[in-house]
């Protein structure tokens, strides 16, 4: 048996109830009053087995399939999603591998797409920094810049220094050091800079 510690309410229309051994889990106000739920109480074997085996597993699929119509998310940030909405990381668990079996998620279909809209303007430096950050595994990266046609290092030197009208041979020190180190925050390397500056 497994007794209700606190109905914690966490919007006008959802709580999350908390169970003496430590679970957790979100419902809604008419789920609360479907199941006649209340603090102190014993949930019955049935009842808890049909929750956690029937209601919460569907529950938490459609939440992950809201999150990932709105737009396409990475495996990292939708657990994160998921975390967001108050799901403990067995149903999240569930949730990712039903999204999967699916390919709903494909952490280098994103990778790949993420780097064929920004490689004009970024280094590969900087799109495996922002890919790391939105959880990506380097490996995952490798294989999505294994599939991209990138431009070389010095076409998008070239590419910056035309969108930020720089021309080397009428700047000054000062602009050119600026210049130097915002191609070196790019995560451009300083011999292609040269090549391409001068």
């Amino acid at each position: 048996m497994h007794r209700i510690k606190r109905l914690e309410s966490v919007s006008a229309t959802r709580y999350l109830i908390h169970l003496e051994e430590g679970e957790s889990f979100p419902l809604n106000k008419t789920e609360v009053e479907h199941y006649g739920l209340r603090e102190g109480m014993f949930l019955e074997e049935g009842v808890y087995r049909e929750l956690m085996e029937e209601l919460l597993p569907k529950k938490v699929c459609r939440r992950a399939m809201y999150f990932l119509l709105k737009t396409d998310r990475t495996e990292f940030q939708l657990r994160r999603k998921l975390r967001d909405s108050l799901y403990p990381d067995f149903l999240i668990d569930y949730a990712i591998d039903y999204v999967k079996s699916f390919h709903y998620i494909d952490d280098v279909r994103y990778a790949a797409a993420y780097i064929d809209y920004r490689k004009e303007s970024r280094s590969r430096l900087q799109l495996i920094n922002e890919l790391k950050e939105k959880g990506v595994s380097r490996g995952d990266i490798e294989k999505a810049f294994e599939q991209a046609d990138l431009p070389d290092e010095e076409e998008q030197i070239r590419y910056w220094q035309q969108k930020k009208r720089y021309c080397p041979e009428e700047a000054d020190r000062k602009e050119r050091e600026k210049f130097y180190q915002f191609l070196q925050r790019k995560g451009f390397s300083l011999s292609a800079i040269r090549r391409v500056l001068g």
